[in-house]
């Protein structure tokens, strides 16, 4: 068994370089630090479920434009592309916290 960063590890399994830097200590963390991974899943499900009201809006709002009108459709199109951008955002950063925050429940953190 090997100690790194406040953990017993076999000696079996070998880590990879991602896993050694992510959990080695170098003495600088303040001793009762908490992770922010519960308030990064809090935010990106509360501004994906935003950003994919804001897609629906802006999609209705562009099929229901006249021709010739200002704001004309692709005005309404652009603003729906981005807030869907914005939602696949949403759910990757949503599948790095649970990647992560079940990578913490195995490690013990």
């Amino acid at each position: 068994m090997r100690h790194i960063g406040g953990h017993l590890f076999d000696h079996s399994r070998r880590l990879t370089r991602g896993e050694l830097r992510r959990f080695a200590n170098d003495g600088t963390e303040p001793l009762t630090a908490r992770s922010d991974l519960p308030a990064r899943r809090m935010l990106a499900r509360a501004f994906g479920a935003l950003f994919l009201a804001g897609t629906v809006v802006f999609c209705l709002l562009a099929a229901a434009a006249e021709p010739g009108s200002s704001p004309g459709r692709e005005f309404f199109a652009v603003y729906a592309a981005i807030c869907a951008g914005f939602v696949v955002i949403a759910l990757i950063d949503l599948a790095v916290v649970r990647r992560r925050m079940e990578e913490q429940r195995r490690w013990g953190r």
